[in-house]
């Protein structure tokens, strides 16, 4: 049972959806049974306590107290119950939308032939539409609804003045031109990282019809058209200094996530230029990065995650913001994800103590970082490896050496890094066993790691090889 559906369901659920839900399941409006109910009560009151205790039989036994297992009926009640969750889930997502359901409210009216508390929902709607901050996406989408609706109420009442047609017909352009901009820059970014093709067959006649018309001023299109040419166009700076601009002008009239995930198109951009050789991105990267920890549109339910903490720490690093780095690190420490927040930032400070370097402390803090994350695993190993040997901790280095070699072998998801990190290790016992003063082995050994095209560490072999 602890690996049903329905107690992944349960799981999910915060305290307070917890209280909410058994509101719900008590509601004879959604659920009419008693067993769902005590069901809901005793999974309620220990799936945090023993996981032991979620089983069918021992539930079964709270639901219907002295009465023979039945697995069906058991089943049964496990299947209403997860419909009361689903119901929720549901429930919650659309009152989270406080403009969709008033618009459901408008078109209920609508439909029941209720005009006074139609036109009354529908100038409160209108009248909020106007005052939110935002002018993304959603704002058009909302505000294409919203037209509909009006037309539908309108042309139901037979009037034969005009028609709001014509705003009807802008609001949903602008939707959809936005939109399918917005699809269009998450196919380039997933086509920079995968083989995988993508055809968007109205793409080249939307951005066309874009750049002629003055739809393209509207904050939701201009951003997103401005992020596709630069992200098509990689080489004409010019593009990806508009969306610069842009996003500074309109970041404001997007809500979090989507202006968090418009840095993000804008951080990728950098980060393409920088492996195309471009350096000066590197500065570009990190002051976005800086700019959307400012303004906290980087973070997600007060959350950063621990991708975005190494990958800012990173680019201070290779800029020597030092200092700055360092107030980082003791400032998000708080905002990583409770589970792992010990590793992940004794993780980060091992980084930039052995950038610095100041290997002791490095050393230090690696050794207490333990991680599931197999990247994260394997670039720790990397580095005790390269200060064991810097440091002549020739022993630490064999221990260090066996292991890694044995994480290799057992790890099965490593992909193209299990090579690199292999001929990383061949190559670190070959330079042990040839010593300092054998020059022409030394040399004939950098040829080999010069030829060896999947080495991990590769410039840093070469340097101890004395290239």
């Amino acid at each position: 049972m602890h690996k049903s559906t329905l107690v992944q369901a349960f799981r999910s659920l915060s305290k307070k959806d917890i209280r909410e839900l058994r509101k719900l399941v008590r509601s004879p409006y959604f659920n009419q049974r008693e067993d769902v109910v005590r069901l809901f009560s005793y999974i309620d009151e220990v799936w945090e306590k023993d996981e032991s205790l979620l089983n069918r039989e021992k539930a079964y036994a709270h639901v219907f107290p002295g009465q023979d297992y039945d697995d069906p009926w058991m089943k049964s009640v496990m299947h209403f119950l997860l419909n009361c969750i689903k119901q929720y889930l549901a429930l919650s997502e659309l009152q989270s939308d406080e403009a969709g359901v008033q618009l459901h409210l408008c078109r209920a009216f609508r439909k029941r032939g209720l005009d006074k508390l139609f036109e009354k929902e529908m100038k409160n709607l209108g009248q909020r539409q106007k005052k939110q901050p935002y002018r993304n996406v959603g704002y058009h989408y909302h505000n294409y609804q919203l037209q509909l609706e009006r037309y539908e109420y309108d042309h139901r009442q037979r009037r034969s003045g005009r028609m709001n047609l014509q705003e009807l017909a802008e609001e949903l352009t602008i939707f959809y031109l936005a939109d399918i901009l917005r699809h269009s820059c998450t196919v380039l970014t997933a086509r920079s990282m995968s083989q995988q093709d993508y055809n968007l067959e109205l793409l080249e006649e939307v951005l066309r019809y874009v750049e002629r018309s003055p739809v393209r001023q509207t904050p939701a299109v201009a951003v997103y058209h401005q992020a596709y040419k630069a992200l098509a166009e990689p080489e004409e700076e010019a593009y990806f200094t508009q969306l610069e601009e842009w996003i500074e002008a309109y970041w404001q009239q997007f809500p979090p996530d989507e202006i968090r995930d418009i840095y993000l198109l804008a951080i990728n951009y950098c980060i393409q230029r920088l492996n195309q050789g471009q350096r000066h991105y590197i500065r570009k990267a990190f002051e976005f990065y800086r700019r959307g920890l400012d303004r906290a549109v980087l973070l997600e339910g007060g959350i950063l995650s621990k991708y975005t903490y190494n990958n800012v720490l990173m680019l201070a690093i290779a800029l020597e913001e030092w200092e700055w780095a360092a107030g980082f690190l003791e400032q998000y420490k708080e905002n990583l994800p409770a589970k792992e927040r010990g590793n992940i930032y004794r993780y980060n400070l091992a980084i930039y103590y052995f950038q610095k370097p100041d290997y002791g402390r490095a050393m230090a803090l690696l050794q207490q970082v333990t991680f599931r994350d197999v990247l994260y695993n394997l670039n720790a190993r990397r580095m005790l490896l390269r200060i064991y040997f810097e440091l002549g901790e020739y022993d630490a280095l064999e221990s260090l050496l066996d292991s890694f070699a044995t994480y290799l072998r057992r790890q099965q998801d490593l992909g193209y890094h299990r090579e690199h990190y292999r001929n990383l290790i061949h190559f670190v016992r070959r330079l042990l066993n040839i010593g300092l003063h054998n020059k022409e082995e030394r040399q004939e050994l950098a040829k080999e790691v010069e030829r060896k095209k999947a080495v991990a560490e590769k410039d840093w072999l070469l340097k101890q090889l004395g290239c």
